[in-house]
């Protein structure tokens, strides 16, 4: 009956539009699932958008995302919606209407009255129903494959063949890895005939070490780690600490339901370990902005609902983010739905302005575990040595009758200078100066050190107001350089300047001195030119830090006095100063306690001895000890020195950025079009509504999001995995499984994956063995021109892609065929050469720390890509030509774009012209000497195959012009191996030599070099 009512309508002409031949099929062939699902796609691009989920932009109060009375199933002619669709466009009922600019094709208008003709079906979205295990129409094998050539069969289509061996092991090796085959490995698989010789091969790739990495490239896509806060100032923050545990994972092949769970909630588990809680870095990515007069609560606002964006695009395919001022306005997603979710991460321990130091609270101290055991070591080792000086002290101690003190021999090594004063005025440890605001006192010659000496100095000070230096060594013409101990209203501060405040180092210390009182000051500075290289210590107690600049790189070296009581050409400060010492070393903690005390001895020694109490009967023991007995004062000194490396430990040991609840829960309301200071009513922590009404903590929703009541999770991951290897998902839109996204072109196969998936235990390592054994996978890439007409992003499956490598595999791949790859896992990122201004083009300047690109050396140019140093505002830019993203936000699929900019990056960037003459030393050193056998070799190693006769006589032609070109210019032969800081073997000749480099960067910008085929 429906059938016959649609055919009389389309002979009624209600459909006027003429049908253009339909596109090739690519999807499955029409059946009421089928024919639903494609309505409802027209009905979510044309109509959701006034007639759909949200209420507040609903037209007519009219929804045709569930059953309305504009669609009468089986009655075509009685539909409004056909009656309103098949209105000419200059009727001012047609539908959609001309201002929305959208408009349906006669075939869109045809399909949607056959599905009303058809009985219009409204079927829940297929993304949010449970996945189920299907089997494929006439399975005949078990599978990946069986689902492909099912579809393919109703196509009157087949797989390609296998493709060859050696493209076999580059593809994988690639995709697994991240890295070419070596040749060794090349041969050992051509030789290996026996069965299961390509399972081995995969099984090999799955356990090393660069596996791990190569998962975790996209991980840090979706994840938008960088080594930077984002945002106008764009300042340096650790988190690679939280690098190392993706990379591990993987590598570990932690479940991924555990990776989901320790990623959102690790914080929360029942006795919490310290990577679980790095893990929860996952939600600290994101940019955190300190700009001054931004507003602290606008910020929290936005860090949170970046954390509601990230966790829905990254485990459940949706896009969230278009409900946060509004109901969505094709999913059933609500505002209030987003606000629940929001809930969720609203109680981090956190504040809206943060991170000018580095990293922002809430923050993990997360050091490696030779770091951790060094530490526990030196702990012991002092616990032991503690215990061997109280032995030593407990015993029998003979106390010299003629004992005087060596307190000043004890402090002596490295002093410089050391200034004490009359004692007209009466001080802590002798005289006092005295200084009334508007006094100084001047001692040329004293305190003149460089930028990259250690030095200390301090003093006691009794301050009575004001901001001025205690003492210094500048000179305010030269951009006040110098250094000095200031101190602003009681708060001690370090400079060390070259020029302010671009090339200086300030150190703030949180302490304030009391006024009227005698109080300790000493800073210690390791010649490093960093920040982390100063102390101030208040009282013998090291001081936490604040504020301050952090890039000293030139002289502080001036032709001035050192001066009391201001800077150069000012005075200032009024108070006393008593005990000023200038050491040309680092002072120790122990030894700066020691100052920050007066002499012990003298009061004792001043004593009888039936008069002294215990405590300084002690004293006399101690130091008789240390005086006399050998054997204590090697145990002190072992103590002294063990506290030392420890101290210089801690300085190394990184911090990572963690979630942590408030103890008391910060309230979350829904905000009226998401703006942070327009809150409503108050919204508690739940998952969308149309999932049900689990509510809690982060923990329960990460528990949600994995158990089987979810649709959505193993989906969503199944399909990045799947995207990985065939270059598109199933689902093409992996960021958008909702109404807008595209329907899945093999629905079933999606599912089966999907249960599986979560029923082994959420096992990656057996999911990605299983689609890369596939025949699927292992096809050949080569396409018929009628194969490629038909489906030209291969959604049918009917052939391998072709894949333009990832950013990150270029450059890798030229460091590991050229030899230079340090292939060393994990640790902080690198910054590897760059054009130099880059980032000073962008840069804030200031006292902030990324601001100016400091270009490292060795190994560290040669890691791979993933550790690169991210700047958010000046990403990696030979990457960034290579469709690297910024990392602003999270990005699940990246563009795979083809400029001439990307050539010039092969010919041009230092990286690739000094892996093209490392490669070519390797060419002359281990292939045999003939031209030919050099480029056969060539081949072997950047393509894993061998070059075609037309290919070996156009590149010999290439190797005879250069030579010819290198003999008449020598030095241009001389300038291109210069390039780069690795040594060049001078046991070749150069000419020879930068001919074949050349060649080898010719052989590295061939297409076929940055594809995986």
């Amino acid at each position: 009956m429906h059938r016959r009512v649609f055919a009389l309508v389309s002979a009624l002409g209600l459909a006027t539009l003429s049908v253009a031949a339909p596109p090739p099929q690519l999807f499955s062939r029409d059946d009421g699932v089928t024919l639903a699902r494609s309505a409802r796609r027209i009905l979510s691009e044309s109509c959701f958008a006034c007639h759909g989920p949200d209420e507040k932009q609903r037209k007519a109060g009219l929804r045709l995302d569930q059953p309305s009375s504009a669609v009468v199933p089986g009655d075509i002619l009685a539909s409004a919606l056909v009656q309103r669709i098949t209105k000419p466009t200059s009727s001012p009922l047609a539908m959609p209407p001309v201002t929305s600019h959208k408009a349906l094709t006669g075939a869109q208008k045809q399909l949607l009255q056959r599905w009303i003709g058809e009985g219009a079906t409204y079927e829940k979205h297929w993304a949010f129903t449970p996945p189920v295990r299907r089997r494929p129409t006439g399975e005949t094998e078990k599978g990946i494959d069986s689902f492909i050539r099912a579809r393919l069969t109703q196509e009157k289509l087949t797989l390609s063949p296998e493709a060859d061996k050696r493209t076999l092991i580059r593809r994988v090796s690639l995709d697994l890895t991240g890295l070419p085959p070596t040749p060794v490995e090349v041969k050992a698989f051509l030789d290996d005939s026996a069965p299961r010789a390509y399972e081995r091969v995969v099984d090999r790739l799955l356990a090393s070490p660069a596996y791990g990495e190569r998962m975790a490239l996209g991980w840090l896509d979706l994840a938008r780690y960088a080594d930077t806060h984002g945002y106008h100032i764009d300042s340096h923050r650790d988190m690679y600490r939280w690098r190392d545990w993706v990379i591990a994972a993987f590598n570990q092949n932690k479940p991924y339901d555990q990776f989901v769970t320790e990623q959102l909630a690790g914080d929360l588990l029942p006795n919490a370990t310290r990577d679980q809680k790095i893990a929860t870095g996952f939600n600290r990515n994101h940019p955190i902005n300190f700009e001054g007069g931004a507003i602290p609560e606008e910020y929290l606002t936005a860090y949170v609902a970046d954390r509601v964006d990230t966790t829905a695009t990254a485990f459940l395919g949706l896009t969230m983010r278009c409900a946060q001022c509004h109901d969505h306005k094709y999913d059933p997603l609500t505002q209030r739905d987003y606000y629940k979710l929001f809930a969720y991460f609203n109680n981090n321990d956190e504040v809206g302005l943060d991170g000018t130091k580095g990293n922002a609270k809430p923050f993990l101290r997360a050091p490696y575990p030779e770091q951790e055991a060094r530490l526990t070591a030196l702990d012991t080792r002092q616990a032991e040595l503690d215990s061997k000086i109280a032995a030593k002290e407990a015993g029998s101690v003979a106390i010299p009758e003629l004992l005087t003190s060596d307190w000043d021999t004890q402090l002596a090594p490295g002093l410089a200078a050391h200034l004490s004063f009359p004692k007209e005025q009466v001080g802590i440890v002798s005289g006092a100066l005295a200084l009334n605001g508007s006094q100084a006192k001047d001692y040329p010659g004293l305190g003149e050190f460089e930028r990259d000496q250690p030095f200390s100095y301090g003093c006691w000070v009794w301050p009575e107001g004001g901001s001025q230096a205690l003492f210094s060594r500048m000179d305010n013409g030269l951009g006040v350089r110098g250094w000095d101990l200031y101190l602003a209203d009681g708060q001690p501060m370090a400079h060390l300047i070259s020029h302010w405040p671009d090339d200086a180092l300030r150190a703030d210390s949180k302490e304030r001195l009391p006024m009227g009182r005698w109080s300790h000051v000493f800073v210690t500075y390791d010649g490093t030119g960093k920040l982390g290289g100063v102390k101030i210590y208040v009282n013998g107690k090291s001081t936490e830090l604040t504020s301050g600049a952090d890039s000293l790189k030139n002289t502080i070296k001036v032709n001035k006095p050192l001066r009391l009581g201001g800077r150069d050409q000012a005075t200032g400060f009024k108070g006393k100063l008593d005990d000023i010492r200038i050491y040309a070393r680092v002072v120790p903690p122990t030894e700066v306690s020691l100052l920050a005390e007066t002499d012990p001895l003298r009061p004792v020694l001043e004593q009888t001895a039936e008069k002294r109490t215990p405590e300084q009967q002690r004293t006399l023991t101690r130091y008789a000890l240390r005086t006399r007995d050998p054997q204590y004062r090697a145990f002190f000194d072992e103590k002294n020195q063990a506290a030392r490396e420890k101290d210089a430990l801690e300085k190394e040991i990184p911090t990572t950025m963690v979630m942590q609840e408030r103890t008391e829960q910060r309230p979350t309301f829904l905000l009226e079009r998401g703006e942070y200071n327009k809150p409503k009513e108050r919204v508690e922590a739940g998952i969308p509504t149309l999932f049900g009404n689990t509510a809690g903590s982060r923990l329960d929703l990460a528990k949600w999001l994995v158990s089987p009541q979810n649709p959505l999770t193993a989906r969503v991951a199944v399909n990045r995995l799947w995207q990985q290897f065939f270059g598109l998902g199933l689902v093409k839109t992996s960021e958008n499984f909702g109404v807008q996204g595209e329907a899945p072109s093999h629905p079933e196969l999606l599912d089966r994956l999907a249960v599986e998936f979560r029923e082994s235990g959420w096992d990656v390592k057996k999911l990605v063995r299983r689609i890369v054994t596939s025949a699927t996978y292992k096809q050949t890439s080569v396409a018929s021109a009628a194969l490629l007409h038909r489906d030209p992003e291969n959604r049918l499956l009917a052939r391998a892609p072709r894949l333009r490598l990832p950013a990150e595999l270029v450059r890798d791949q030229a460091l590991a065929v050229s030899g230079l790859l340090v292939s060393k896992v994990g640790g902080p990122s690198v910054k590897p050469y760059q054009p130099p201004g880059l980032w000073e083009e962008m840069s804030f300047k200031g006292d902030f720390s990324a601001q100016t690109y400091e270009q490292d050396h060795g190994e560290k140019l040669y890691r791979r890509s993933m550790y690169t140093f991210w700047k958010r505002t000046v990403p990696p830019p030979s990457l960034q030509t290579f469709d690297a993203p910024e990392r602003e936000f999270c990005i699940v699929r990246r563009s795979a774009t083809n400029t001439p900019l990307q050539a010039l990056i092969l010919m041009n960037d230092p990286t690739y012209i000094e892996a093209s003459r490392k490669l070519a030393e390797h060419v002359l050193r281990d292939a045999l000497p003939s031209a030919p056998q050099r480029l056969a070799y060539l081949y072997r190693l950047l393509l894993a195959r061998e070059p075609s006769t037309a290919e070996l006589s156009l590149l010999l032609t290439v190797v005879n012009r250069q030579t010819t070109a290198f003999r008449k210019s020598p030095e241009s032969a001389a300038k291109l191996l210069r390039v780069g800081e690795s040594p060049t073997d001078t046991s070749f000749d150069p000419i020879e030599l930068a001919a074949w480099a050349t060649v080898c960067s010719t052989v590295m910008n061939l297409d076929e070099a940055i594809t995986r085929g």
